[in-house]
């Protein structure tokens, strides 16, 4: 998910409304969520399992900007918002510097402290926060976490990968989880300031320091969503007995406030699964194949075998996971718009090139390319003669040898294509076959994975399908 740091246009705006909101009168705001001492010096931060911790931000509010360099220092001991201060803080940080910026302008400034994270999250280091200052005579200021105005108030990104793609959480007062900060002061070494909505750093009236605390979330068991994409051969919206999962069809992962989150391609068998989720809402998309339009939505009374896609959009209804779930009920059902024109066997083209009592159907079809034109393994059929050799499968290979049955299928569908037969269903399948033989031909059979060798077989037997007339505008026969 991404984080835009909101801003308003007009500068004397936001004095205006901080002067209103933020300021530190005789009775000051008092903190909404303050961290009590046992919350402080906890690593509950825990990422998904299989996560990768990717990185930290820390984000502060300027309110006066003296044009000074502000240091970031890991604190070292336990504090509380509510009662620490000059004294009883007792210098408790670390002198070296994790990172630095500019307070070089009023809003928002931010200071990247992955290693400083990294460093809680593996345990080298508690989490007792950190510390700002700047050993100049000049000071500046910052809003804190109990501005009146929650976009306004300090905050910490956290960004991590899973299997779903990249995730960030933003940990923030009136947002997510705990935060305590505050400020200390030299000439007033005993007096606590965690009610102050202003923080400050520099040496300015004496030395001035902010200090800060994230509750680092800790997260429970993942979610997943999932399940099934099936030709619909009645158009009845149901899953019946016999109808076939359809393969390659795009399915994308969306949070419910339209965030594309990641995306998916059915399998062999039509089955898609999102997994190592973090629990929350989500809705997923469908995105027919080329001569495929969605069935009947929520037909029958079964959740598990009914289409959740809805037929104009393609996209599911807004859904919880729990913690620990596997949704397993979202699917949609498919069938293939009507088509013009029709189609007709390899064994007719074949037998109609030329060189039998039959004429010679085939010359003024080509030519055609097995394969992307012009890739180093493609095919370029250029005369009747290949085209029987590619047809007869006994040349570029043998029938055993599945990119030969591949050659075949996809010169007989093209050749219908350009026949005039409409090539929509099979339309991502030639897409995919061209790019795979462009750089594999049927020399390199017999060093293919076995998944490269069943996307191949996928595709020639689609290819038969649309040639013998089941799938497509139908058999020029029928």
């Amino acid at each position: 998910m991404s984080f835009k740091l909101a801003r308003l246009p007009v500068l004397f705006l936001v004095l205006a409304i901080l002067a209103l909101s933020c300021q530190n009168g005789p009775n000051p705001i008092e903190p909404q969520s303050a961290a009590s001492p046992d919350l402080l010096g906890t690593t509950a931060f825990d990422i998904p399992p299989g996560a990768v911790f990717e990185s930290a931000t820390f984000y502060v509010d300027v309110s006066n900007a003296p044009n000074q360099t502000v240091n970031v220092h890991r604190i070292t001991a336990p504090w509380d918002e509510n009662t620490v201060t000059w004294n009883s803080f007792g210098g408790s940080y670390d002198p070296a510097v994790v990172g630095s910026f500019v307070s070089d302008g009023i809003g928002w400034h931010s200071v990247d402290v992955t290693a400083l994270v990294q460093d809680w999250l593996d345990g080298t280091y508690e989490n007792y926060g950190l510390l700002l200052e700047q050993g100049t005579t000049d000071f500046t200021q910052f809003l804190s976490s109990e501005c009146s105005i929650v976009d306004f108030r300090p905050m910490l990104e956290i960004c991590y990968t899973t299997g779903s793609g990249t995730e960030c959480v933003i940990i923030q007062r009136g947002t997510m989880d705990e935060v305590a900060d505050t400020y200390i002061r030299w000439n007033t070494p005993d007096v606590n300031y965690g009610a102050s909505p202003y923080l400050y750093s520099g040496l300015m009236y004496l030395e001035k320091q902010s200090l800060f605390w994230f509750e680092l979330p800790a997260f429970g068991e993942l979610a997943a969503i999932g399940d099934f994409v099936w030709f619909d051969g009645n158009i009845d919206g149901i899953q019946d007995a016999g109808e076939w999962g359809v393969p390659d069809v795009q399915v994308n992962l969306y949070d419910c406030l339209n965030n594309l989150l990641a995306t998916t391609f059915t399998d062999a068998n039509g089955y898609y699964l999102f997994a190592d989720l973090i629990p929350g809402d989500y809705n997923v998309e469908f995105i027919p194949p080329e001569g495929y339009t969605f069935t009947l939505q929520d037909q029958g009374g079964d959740d598990a075998v009914d289409s959740d896609a809805d037929p104009v959009t393609g996209m599911a209804a807004c859904t919880n996971l729990e913690p620990g779930e596997t949704d397993l009920t979202w699917d949609a059902g498919l069938y293939m718009i009507p088509q013009d024109g029709c189609t007709l066997t390899i064994g007719f083209w074949k037998n109609h090139a030329g060189f039998g009592p039959q004429p010679d159907l085939v010359t003024a079809l080509l030519p055609v390319w097995l394969g992307d034109a012009g890739g180093t393994k493609s095919i370029q059929v250029t005369t009747a003669a290949i085209a029987v050799d590619i047809l007869s499968q006994d040349v570029y290979g043998v029938p055993s040898n599945g990119i030969t049955k591949l050659y075949a299928q996809l010169l007989g569908a093209k050749l219908n294509i350009a026949n005039g037969a409409n090539g929509s269903a099979v339309g991502n399948t030639i897409i995919r076959a061209d790019e795979f033989l462009a750089v594999n031909d049927w020399n390199d059979w017999d060093t293919l994975s076995k998944a490269d060798k069943g996307k191949v077989s996928r595709w020639h037997i689609k290819l038969d399908d649309y040639n013998n007339g089941d799938i497509g505008p139908g058999h020029c026969d029928d």
